[in-house]
């Protein structure tokens, strides 16, 4: 069943999940600051909306992918946000990664205006979402949930409901800082190994086959810093951002993050260093400027 829908949020994963919906057969009207990228979907057959309100308007269910929570919170409730333009009923549905509390908020203001909100940040980067396999953990009530899953499911590949409101934020802000230590211990082992003498193919092929194996190892790797180009996929900046929402969360509970907070400073070190914009795998070239090496697979030098 085709449905109308509305998406505030045309970034890396924004501009490549409104192509599925459209795909699917559904109408969707889209609000972005960026009219280069509101125009590109408009190409596609999406209507382009004068604000975040107006998107909202005819929509059942309004999709979010934001950069921060004070710019969810803005996009939301503000005046010509979402909850101005939406009729009784619209789910809003958040793919952005934000903070728990925030989350919690806009669900509780959500249902006193008579609409619900569903926390669904995301996982799987460009690449899921041009693949239309993301991975979406969402917290909210169930009933929500079920309700909004076929249409999730023309982008996703894997739709989990982990529990309550601020759920979903509070399992993605863990999968994240558990793939940024992953990162650091990563960069960290293999400089130290390649400058030792052994080849990066071969230190791959063996820690892929070995305890330390990971799809940042075998996959993500392969596609980023080892190649010649380190393509962005997602940047180090944000990675930082969700790093800092992690350790806020933490230290609110009164939980001891040693790890994270050497990481999240080696994270900051990036970001002082120029590389913010880059993919956040290049938080790793502070070991390569120390060692004087660099981590690029032969399979991929000109």
């Amino acid at each position: 069943m085709t449905e109308s829908l509305g998406f505030v949020g045309l970034g890396n994963i924004g501009s490549r999940v409104v192509p599925h919906l459209l795909k699917a057969g559904h109408e969707v009207a889209v609000f972005d600051l960026n009219k280069d990228a509101v125009a590109a979907l408009v190409d596609l057959g999406a209507r382009a909306a004068e604000s975040p309100s107006d998107a909202a308007k005819t929509a059942s269910v309004v999709f979010l992918s934001l950069p921060t929570s004070q710019i969810v919170r803005s996009v939301v409730a503000d005046e010509a946000g979402v909850f101005e333009g939406a009729a009784a009923g619209t789910v809003i549905v958040d793919h952005s990664t934000i903070d728990p509390e925030t989350a919690r908020d806009l669900a509780a203001a959500a249902a006193a205006g008579g609409f619900a909100y569903l926390d669904a940040p995301v996982s799987g980067g460009v690449q899921g979402a041009e693949a239309g396999t993301l991975s979406i953990m969402i917290g909210g009530e169930k009933e929500t949930v079920e309700k909004v899953r076929p249409v999730i499911s023309t982008y996703a590949g894997n739709i989990f409901h982990v529990g309550p409101s601020g759920s979903g934020q509070v399992i993605k802000l863990a999968n994240n800082i558990i793939t940024a230590v992953n990162i650091a211990a990563l960069g960290e082992g293999l400089s130290a190994t390649v400058k030792a003498g052994v080849e990066l193919d071969t230190a791959v092929e063996v820690l892929s086959k070995s305890s330390a194996a990971s799809f940042v190892l075998s996959s993500y790797f392969p596609r980023t810093l080892f190649t010649e180009e380190r393509p962005t996929g997602f940047a180090l900046d944000f990675m930082l951002k969700d790093i800092k929402l992690f350790l806020e969360s933490a230290f609110k509970s009164n939980i001891p993050t040693p790890v994270s907070n050497i990481v999240g400073d080696l994270y900051r070190i990036g970001n002082r260093d120029g590389r913010g914009g880059k993919d956040f795998t290049s938080v790793v070239e502070f070991y390569e400027d120390f060692s004087g090496i660099r981590l690029q697979s032969k399979g991929n030098k000109a």
